[in-house]
């Protein structure tokens, strides 16, 4: 029995013993993180306080939104998009080649471009920019942070209009960093600023505060709106792409000027060139070609020859001058007409587009006198358009030029400039005068709703000629749509029409002389409208139309079914003191055709005769039209009232016929047409 108490004795001991190890173990490590946590909480807790800080929060480098481009009528060309870009972080990939070779389909890259970027310790680097939503979709199952794989939010420039506008617009690079056009010119105002925001993450990196952060409002970009009209900028793209594919032409340009201030309301161009494709298309596309590709006018150019005749005072508009049978010498070139006339009025010389008339003037004007009118319209120098790459023109001094140069010069030929500069030219002699600085943008905003910037005419308007010039000049210019002038197709039945054709040669760099075969042929006027409006100035030009090279012919029409949709939108009514515009057109003078600016040696054949003596007593003599992609209908409605005889050959638009155009029309020949659908 006493042995047996001893052992209880001892066991009850031992236990005793371990429960005070026990308990003092507990109370150890009580106390031990009791001051573990007052030596974190208390001693280090700055310390500890911002490691937490560093780990649970980063500053992230942001750009914020690009501002947006609006159309004049509010419309949206140009808007910024949430997109989503692919990176990997290559430490932390185990096997770069099976993740490369899944990622290659989806990315359309090669698996062995992505094995290179996926491969080493590296902690960052780009996959895929710009994706599209079909790749996000069947990227999600492989994107993990903690796989080394995930997506990053990015900015996108979308052009909602596609090919509208595209040119003007330009586009932006991967950055939304302006590149070309108007992205480019105002790319201070549109890019939105560069800051740094602070992100919360948890323990695997990833973003945990979705909060929004309305203070990025003031850093976005700035709203640039436009003078391009939307529904303008449609109308006038689509009656020159009808233009130059009716012509055979290789592109084209057409403009619309607000005469009193130069705004321009649409700048169309073909072939068009889609933005938000740009690696898809040629890079010569994106050249906007009305503001930096350099023209010689042609015929166009003759008004102002007539503006310095009137402007000098030796001249007045009842003048008259002698253009010799449709050939006249200077020095050892000789000028000609595209028809031959007598004697004519300083007025029919514009309407028949005579570079002989043209000549003559200047001769007796002087060099210095013409010269110093050109330079108030401002031909010769920039014209300060806000946009990229503008060129400043060639006009060489007076000085330099010869007597055969300054007649060149008189018709068009021997100095250039860009569509904008000639069209801006014509918008001051629509609004009585006044030189006028073109413009695309009318007001930038920004996020606050602040203007920024407004275009305002700087200083006060500079006149490039006298209201009396200007008026009679646009007198002369309305004969230009006659029926015996050179753009009866320019005329629009019930309104007022003036305008200019221009037919302009070439230069063939690699002759070094001028293309019988490759031509500029344009038209620019305007419309009179309603009281209260101000003139809108239309220029249309098609570079090496086929079918026909003269401007009355092709840029002519296109002119008129331009200002057919402009004199609906802008609501124009019609004027009863305008009578006769919609009777069919006569086998007359002209038929469209204006001189095409040559000169040539004496011993190159003139240009046939628009007027020849008739057999007949008291008839007029008449010229055959052309009648070159026209159809079989049109022609018969031009000659059926001469009792001509008609032989067809084909289907679909004349390619070619007998006469020629410009021969003498006889009573009772045959007019022989060949037809085509290729056309």
């Amino acid at each position: 029995m006493k042995r047996k108490k001893r052992e209880s004795k001892k066991e009850r001991r031992s236990l005793q013993n371990r429960i005070r190890w026990v308990a003092g173990l507990v109370v150890f490590c009580l106390i031990a993180v009791v001051v573990r946590a007052w030596f974190v909480q208390v001693v280090r807790h700055d310390y500890y306080l911002a490691r937490q800080q560093r780990q649970r929060r980063a500053n992230v480098l942001m750009t914020c939104e690009r501002g947006k481009i609006l159309a004049a009528d509010g419309g949206q060309l140009a808007i910024t998009v949430k997109g989503k870009a692919l990176f990997a972080e290559p430490r932390k990939i185990d096997d770069g080649k099976r993740l490369a070779k899944i990622l290659a389909p989806i990315l359309g890259q090669k698996v062995a471009t992505l094995e290179h970027r996926l491969s080493g310790k590296r902690g960052f680097v780009w996959l895929k920019r710009s994706l599209s939503q079909e790749q996000i979709e069947a990227l999600k199952p492989w994107c993990r942070k903690e796989a080394g794989l995930a997506f990053s939010e990015e900015n996108r420039r979308i052009y909602p209009n596609r090919e509208l506008a595209g040119q003007i617009l330009g586009f932006t690079n991967i950055d939304c960093v302006g590149q070309e056009g108007l992205e480019r010119y105002y790319d201070k105002y549109l890019k939105g600023r560069q800051i740094y925001l602070e992100r919360e993450y948890d323990a695997r990196r990833q973003v945990v505060d979705n909060s929004e952060y309305p203070e990025l409002d003031y850093y976005k970009g700035k709203t640039v709106y436009l003078t391009i009209d939307r529904h303008l900028q449609a109308w006038a793209e689509t009656a020159l792409a009808e233009a130059v594919i009716g012509s055979r032409g290789r592109s084209g340009v057409a403009l619309v000027m607000n005469a009193a201030d130069g705004a321009l309301l649409a700048m169309a161009q073909y072939p068009r060139f889609n933005p938000n494709s740009k690696r898809k298309n040629n890079p010569a596309l994106w050249r906007n070609r009305s503001v930096v590709d350099l023209l010689e006018p042609g015929s166009t150019f003759k008004v102002f020859t007539l503006v310095a005749a009137l402007e000098s005072g030796v001249f007045k508009i009842d003048d008259r001058i002698d253009c010799e049978k449709g050939k006249y010498r200077v020095g050892r070139r000789t000028i000609h007409d595209t028809h031959e006339h007598g004697i004519l009025r300083l007025d029919e010389i514009i309407k028949y587009s005579s570079n002989i008339g043209c000549s003559k003037i200047v001769e007796r004007l002087g060099a210095e006198r013409f010269y110093t009118t050109l330079k108030k319209f401002g031909f010769g120098s920039r014209c300060g358009i806000d946009y990229p790459n503008e060129p400043s023109g060639r006009l060489r001094s007076w000085r330099k030029w010869r007597p055969v140069d300054l007649c060149n010069v008189a018709f068009g030929q021997g100095v250039s400039m860009t569509s904008v500069q000639l069209t801006a030219a014509y918008a001051a002699l629509a609004n009585g005068g006044y030189r006028v600085t073109p413009h695309l943008v009318s007001k930038i905003v920004n996020s606050a709703g602040w203007t920024v910037y407004e275009y305002n005419r700087q200083g006060l308007p500079v006149r490039a000629c006298s209201r009396e010039v200007a008026r009679q000049v646009d007198a002369a210019l309305a004969k230009v749509v006659e029926a015996d002038g050179t753009a009866p197709r320019a005329r629009i039945p019930g309104f007022r029409v003036a305008g200019k054709t221009g037919t302009a040669q070439k230069f063939d760099f690699k002759k070094k002389s001028y293309s019988h075969s490759k031509y500029w042929a344009s038209f620019v006027g305007y419309v009179d409208p309603p009281a209260g409006q101000s003139r809108k100035v239309v220029y249309v030009m098609v570079d090496e139309p086929k079918k026909s090279i003269y401007g009355g012919m092709v840029a002519a029409p296109a002119f008129r079914d331009i200002n057919r949709r402009l004199i609906s939108y802008l609501n124009y009514v019609p004027s009863s003191d305008v009578a006769g515009l919609d009777m069919p057109l006569p086998a007359g003078v002209n038929s469209g055709c204006d001189s095409v600016a040559k000169t040539a040696p004496e011993k190159v054949k003139a240009a046939p005769a628009n007027t020849a003596a008739d057999d007949r007593p008291g008839q007029l003599a008449l010229v055959v039209p052309d009648f070159t992609g026209q159809t079989i209908r049109e022609a018969l409605a031009r000659i059926g009232s001469y009792r001509n005889h008609v032989k067809i050959s084909g289907s679909g638009r004349i390619i070619a016929q007998k006469p020629a155009p410009g021969s003498q029309l006889k009573p009772g020949i045959d007019f022989v047409f060949t037809l085509s659908n290729e056309i």
